[in-house]
């Protein structure tokens, strides 16, 4: 009976032990190596920081749980995306992109076959340098883009969209929404500046002009 009840508790002590590291696991492996959730903005600053390598994401589903706010954070854009981005109707705010970038957006470049989906952007892009190839989400696109909203500025020289700055052959742009000001003096759109690709069902409600700011 006592071998019974050490034994119990041994066990329950392991259950224990097993609860608290889980719990204590960083949300953006909490997933595994195929799902990754995003809840906080240092989730979003680590997310961003391996997709610095082109091949780390693809194949991977990421999931936004919640509203991020960038505020205040040191943020460099996510430089390559291939996988699945779900939004699920959350709101990445306070965006800002100044640094010499090109192309630049939230995602610098959504490689062909990802898909963004049902996310909403708040800040401004409007980086330096060449100013060339600037979105509100996505600076390239080669993916698809849907059900995305950007509210803001975004403010380059060539090809500057609200969604994507360049919608390529194989990019698709569909039912996304566009609110503020884009501003370019060459390709400028409200949705996209230059455009190869499809564009399905999408609305701007953005001033579009071609006085460079």
């Amino acid at each position: 009976m006592r071998t019974n009840k050490a034994f119990s508790r041994v066990l329950a002590l392991l259950l224990c032990l097993v609860l608290c590291l889980s719990l204590s696991l960083p949300a953006l492996a909490a997933g595994g190596d195929e799902v990754i959730y995003l809840r906080t903005a240092e989730d979003l600053r680590t997310f961003s920081d391996r997709c610095a390598l082109d091949s780390w994401s693809q194949g991977k589903r990421v999931i936004l749980t919640g509203d991020i706010s960038l505020r205040g954070v040191d943020f460099d854009p996510i430089a390559t995306f291939s996988g699945t981005f779900e939004g699920g109707g959350h709101t990445i705010r306070g965006l800002q992109i100044t640094d010499e970038l090109s192309p630049a957006g939230l995602f610098l470049t959504v490689e062909r076959g990802a898909v963004i989906s049902g996310l909403t952007v708040e800040g401004q892009v409007a980086p330096g340098g060449t100013k060339e190839f600037v979105g509100g989400i996505a600076g390239r696109n080669y993916g698809t883009i849907e059900n995305c909203s950007f509210f803001g500025v975004v403010a380059g020289s060539t090809s500057v969209g609200g969604i994507a700055g360049r919608n390529e052959e194989s990019g698709l742009l569909s039912d996304c929404t566009v609110r503020g000001s884009v501003s370019a003096s060459r390709y400028t759109g409200g949705i996209t500046g230059y455009n190869l690709g499809t564009l399905r069902g999408c609305i701007n409600s953005a001033g579009v002009n071609t006085a460079n700011i």
